[in-house]
């Protein structure tokens, strides 16, 4: 009896321990599912665009964060070719897949990457790309260019390209888009069928400083990342500048700086004004870059452009100025622009014909318009008392925007005029210049027209 009450106590004290135990692993199993379900985040993939087009030879930068594993490859024609395969052991890993389509044996034309990647036992990601492979540059033949350009002037080219979506030319670290001479035609990828020559118009700005070695390139890219270099090999010929030194008093500053600043008060004239002259200039001049960027494609204006009626010129373009206060200098700045002065609140005509890209207080430059004339060259017009017209409206060569004042940093009744090219600041006489223009612009047009 005692051995049988024995075996059954065993026997319950065992099924209790399997019990147990299989409790144990159902919650440990449980948990572990819910950790891999919950708590381990997707991974993700950032860059997997670029794959889209590939050049002749492509680096393709991707960030993958919470991967455990990851396998990349290529397929086209029924071969697959693995690009990549990785385990990574921290949380986030940057990857750079240089990509060679001749060394892989594959063909100009369609194929399709395919990527794995997976988080724990549960999270994966998968994505498919349809990628077009182009190893072939496009073309581009320069047509016309200057004989020579000038500090502070603007230069105009043609060029003939084939099979590029991007045309545009670098001066230095600087780039200026170029615009297919068809109809105003947006430069858009398939917008012209392949290996069919379009021209292209371009005008840049020669800045005020830049180097006589300085090297022009013109460049033709496409969506893929191929791309055509042309060195083009234009002298730069340097100008000479005015320098001059203006003394300013805690009136002058006080007149100009208060609004400027939106202070009642000024306690550091010298501070002040440096603030106004240097910091506040160097943000508006980003700003007509930026305004410079959006820009019609057509060329909307014709013959030469106006000089305010019956003015004087007070300052002239590349002017290196001086300011001297108490007796020591206290700032410095170049005039990139005319001022020119006639009767107070004079009438202000549109130097040419386009579209207002800009009506309104520009700080420094007071109440201003900036007329948009197409291809990147706009018109500017400063310190106006008065605004006659608003953003988006056209306007004619002659009609009147605005008049004179003395807004913005002015001492007195005038229009600071300037002529804008991808929102750079070039002396306006080029473009008063009937013969540079019928010479270096209008000749070159019609020869594509």
């Amino acid at each position: 009896m005692n051995n049988l009450i024995h075996k059954k106590y065993n026997n319950n004290g065992s099924s209790r321990i399997w019990l147990i135990l299989i409790l144990s692993f159902i919650i440990f199993l449980t948990s572990f599912i819910a950790y891999q379900m919950v708590l381990i985040p997707s991974p993700t993939l950032d860059g997997t665009e670029a794959f889209k087009f590939l050049s002749v030879n492509k680096t393709i930068t991707l960030t993958g964060r919470n991967v455990s594993s990851i396998g990349i490859s290529i397929i086209q024609g029924g071969k697959e070719i693995g690009l990549l395969k990785d385990t990574p052991e921290t949380k986030e890993k940057i990857y750079a897949i240089q990509v060679t389509p001749k060394d892989l044996a594959l063909s100009d034309g369609p194929a399709r990457v395919i990527i794995m990647a997976e988080a724990g036992l549960f999270k994966k990601l998968k994505q498919e790309i349809n990628v077009i492979i182009d190893t072939h540059p496009p073309s581009i033949e320069v047509v016309k260019t200057p004989e020579v350009i000038t500090q502070g002037g603007v230069g105009f080219i043609v060029l003939r390209v084939k099979s590029a979506d991007s045309v545009f030319l670098k001066l230095d670290d600087k780039i200026f888009p170029a615009f297919p001479a068809i109809d105003g035609t947006k430069v858009q990828h398939g917008a012209f069928p392949e290996n069919v020559a379009v021209d292209y118009y371009v005008f840049f700005p020669v800045l005020f400083d830049v180097k006589e070695n300085a090297v022009l390139h013109a460049v033709a890219r496409d969506l893929a990342g191929n791309q055509n270099v042309q060195t083009l090999h234009i002298p730069i010929k340097t100008a000479t500048y005015r320098s001059s030194a203006i003394t300013i008093n805690d009136s002058f500053i006080d007149t100009v700086a208060s609004s400027l600043l939106n202070e009642t008060s000024i306690s550091d004239p010298e501070k002040a004004f440096k603030k106004v002259n240097e910091e506040l200039r160097a943000k508006i001049l980003e700003k007509l870059l930026h305004i410079g960027k959006e820009t019609d494609s057509e060329i909307l204006w014709k013959g030469p452009f106006l000089q305010l009626t019956n003015s004087k010129v007070m300052a002239i373009y590349g002017d290196k100025r001086t300011y001297i206060y108490n007796g020591k200098t206290i700032s410095n700045s170049v005039h990139l622009g005319y001022d020119l002065a006639s009767n107070a609140r004079s009438p202000v005509e549109a130097a040419n014909s386009g579209v207002v890209k800009f009506a309104g207080d520009l700080n420094i430059y007071g109440n201003t318009v900036i007329i948009d004339h197409g291809m990147g060259l706009m018109s500017l017009y400063g310190h106006l008392s008065v605004l006659n017209v608003s953003e988006g409206q056209k306007v004619s060569k002659g009609d009147i925007i605005g008049r004179t004042g003395s807004t913005g940093l002015a001492g007195g009744d005038h229009l600071h005029f300037g002529i804008l090219i991808h929102g750079h600041e070039i002396s306006p006489l080029f473009l008063w210049d009937s013969h540079w223009i019928k010479f270096n612009v209008l000749e070159r047009l019609a020869d594509h027209s």
